[in-house]
């Protein structure tokens, strides 16, 4: 039986996936062991899915926050097999008093690493590197741009929600998610209704995600529209996941379809305003991020309180222009990578075989 690497996160779905790459890192420093990640749904199913971990344990059931926060006596290893192995755990949660080290040390688990990503003594720019500093683990392992490949399953998943929305899978589609985890950070309706009406009159098919956060926000943006457009509307992720898959170009505020998106490889157009892109945004050349400027507003209370967002004011123009950029990478990657060369679920592939030129106006 391997040992075990327990790794605790009890963030959001953006959040988890910020770690995806301070997980690879351990995975190099500790790659004979088995990873049980102990965080909330869908994110945590999804990566065991993914094959990013080999156990997922749910905060839901209120098993880890009873093992950490509980009263229970010593030891606990009946109720949770894999803690007789545990020869290393992290948490990317606060520990002040050490409390929570403490009873992790105390079921037998020889090392322990607790950090927050937020905590002010870390320096890291980008919160993916500060997950890794957190933990001691930066400067450690390759600096790569992480990547998650869907099994098969999700992918015909993805598919079928497409063409049951009436999206041809043999044409290039544009997915749009409108939302974010706060319409602080979304940008105006009638300028992503814009982007979507000049790429509908140019031939391109698009599709608009709504989340259960999503709806007065989507409405918002199909009330501007000139013609009917399919709406992806409370999908579960791993749904979500094979759609995105298919997308040509992905455009999206700050929110974790977003670092899905980037995830998964798929060109991205970010759109950024109150938060700082240089410490949220993903990473990868298969990512473009705008931005009209730096936020103004000192307190997150005066960001939502906003009205003018100033730092949000992205033209329609700016966006297009970005996704005929990843336009022209998509014509150039088929110059130089054959078909028969991509893997059946790079995103690149995809495009390639439903390509049709020049479906953006210049």
């Amino acid at each position: 039986m391997p040992k075990t690497v327990l790794v605790i996160h009890p963030g959001s779905l953006g959040d988890v996936l910020l770690a995806v790459p301070a997980l690879q890192r351990l995975r190099a420093g500790y790659p004979n062991h088995r990873y049980v990640l102990a965080s909330h749904e869908p994110v945590g199913r999804f990566l065991l899915e993914c094959n990013v971990v080999e156990e997922w344990v749910s905060f839901e059931t209120g098993a880890i926050r009873d093992l950490l926060f509980g009263e229970e006596s010593f030891p606990l290893s009946e109720r949770y097999s894999w803690i007789q192995d545990c020869e290393l755990a992290i948490g990317w949660l606060k520990d002040d008093d050490g409390l929570i080290e403490k009873r992790l040390n105390m079921m037998g688990i020889g090392h322990v690493r607790i950090g927050s990503p937020f905590d002010p003594s870390v320096v890291a720019a980008h919160q993916s590197d500060r997950f890794c500093e957190a933990i001691g683990e930066q400067g450690q392992g390759p600096a790569v741009v992480p990547r998650i490949r869907l099994p098969p399953v999700f992918e015909r998943s993805g598919e079928m929600c497409l063409t049951k929305r009436g999206l041809a899978l043999d044409r290039p589609m544009m997915m749009i998610h409108s939302g974010s985890g706060s319409r602080a950070k979304c940008t105006r309706p009638e300028v992503l209704a814009s982007v979507i009406d000049e790429l509908q009159n140019a031939g391109t098919q698009c599709l608009l995600l709504e989340g259960p956060a999503d709806r007065e926000v989507v409405k918002a943006v199909t009330g501007r529209i000139g013609r009917p457009l399919p709406v992806l509307r409370d999908a579960d992720l791993t749904t979500v996941a094979g759609a995105l898959l298919r997308a040509r170009v992905y455009i999206g505020h700050d929110s974790g379809i977003t670092h899905l998106a980037g995830l998964l490889g798929v060109p991205t157009v970010a759109l950024f305003g109150p938060t700082d892109p240089a410490r949220w945004a993903p990473k990868g050349p298969h990512v473009i991020v705008l931005r009209a400027g730096p936020c103004k507003c000192p307190s997150w209370e005066q960001v939502t309180a906003c009205s003018e967002k100033v730092c949000l004011a992205v033209s329609p123009e700016q966006i297009l222009d970005a996704c005929r950029k990843h336009e022209q990478s998509i014509i150039k990657s088929q110059d130089h990578r054959p078909d028969s060369t991509l893997s059946p679920s790079d995103p690149c592939a995809k495009v390639a075989r439903s390509f049709s030129p020049s479906l953006l106006r210049t």
